[in-house]
């Protein structure tokens, strides 16, 4: 069970799906949820005050104020609305930086992508990768279109024998205890490695059997021609997933986390929430 569900808040136009997302999943497992919107988007944070005038200051300091109000307001009247318990935080310092230590207090981190943004905090370059390597709690994306009618009922679950899936594995476990129907999805399989480290077909389903999960359907495919997001993408949308659970894999540019191939697919285009943990 989720206990304590934070929930990235910002002026964008995604917002409002985080929180309908965050706050159907704090009903169905009775947890309590946590709003973090960073306040580095304060004017001079990124910028030099010295360079802009000080009405046009003035100006862009209230106008962050009126946005953030407007999401506090918002956030707090739909808890409220859901029965959720609710709390607001506004901590100081770089977005991806309070994201990622807020979520340690949590279960569970719920962001997404967004297009259009109106903040610093918004268009801080790849914050979702930069949590998800960081902050050693799950991160819950969420896709910028399409109705989301459940989370977690069918889960498909990505399996690669690697150290990030099976931690991906572990922290899905609020939502295998509850699903009503399990998909394990490996790519690419190095067969000669499988049967040389002698592996057997039935281990994993076997794994998650003597945890009490559901027997799951295994699925071995190849990515050849199309590439490996895209075959997660396409099994999920075949098999009527309502959840993508996978290791999330990348490499530090200096402050920024550049994801691999397939997170990025995912992110780019996918249509069900997808929990990634590192």
């Amino acid at each position: 069970m989720l206990g304590r569900i934070a929930i990235h808040l910002s002026n964008d136009n995604a917002c409002a799906r985080r929180i309908d997302a965050g706050l159907q999943l704090a009903k169905e497992h009775g947890a309590e949820v946590i709003g973090i919107y960073p306040s580095d988007g304060v004017v001079g944070h990124y910028y030099d005050e010295s360079i802009i005038p000080t009405d046009v200051r003035n100006m862009l300091r209230g106008r962050q104020k009126e946005f953030r109000a407007s999401v506090q307001k918002t956030f707090l009247e739909k808890a409220e609305a859901a029965g959720v318990k609710a709390e607001w935080r506004a901590p100081e310092g770089e977005a991806d930086e309070v994201l990622a230590v807020h979520a340690r207090y949590c279960d569970l981190l719920v962001m997404s992508k967004s297009e259009r943004v109106d903040s610093v905090t918004s268009i801080v370059p790849n914050l979702p990768e930069s949590v998800v390597m960081a902050a050693g709690r799950p991160v819950l994306m969420i896709p910028g279109t399409g109705t989301i009618e459940s989370i977690g009922h069918h889960v498909l679950y990505c399996w690669d024998q690697r150290r990030e899936a099976a931690r991906a594995f572990t922290d899905a476990t609020p939502f295998l205890q509850r699903c009503k129907q399990l998909t394990v999805l490996e790519i690419d399989r190095d067969e000669h490695l499988f049967r040389e480290r002698d592996f057997h077909e039935t281990d994993f389903s076997n794994f998650c059997t003597s945890l009490g999960y559901p027997k799951p359907e295994h699925m071995v495919k190849k990515s050849d021609g199309i590439g490996v997001g895209n075959v997660i993408l396409n099994t999920a949308s075949d098999s009527g997933a309502d959840l993508i659970v996978m290791g999330a894999y990348g490499h530090s540019r200096m402050r920024q986390w550049v994801m691999g191939g397939a997170s990025r697919t995912l992110l780019s285009s996918m249509t069900v929430p997808v929990l990634l943990s590192h």
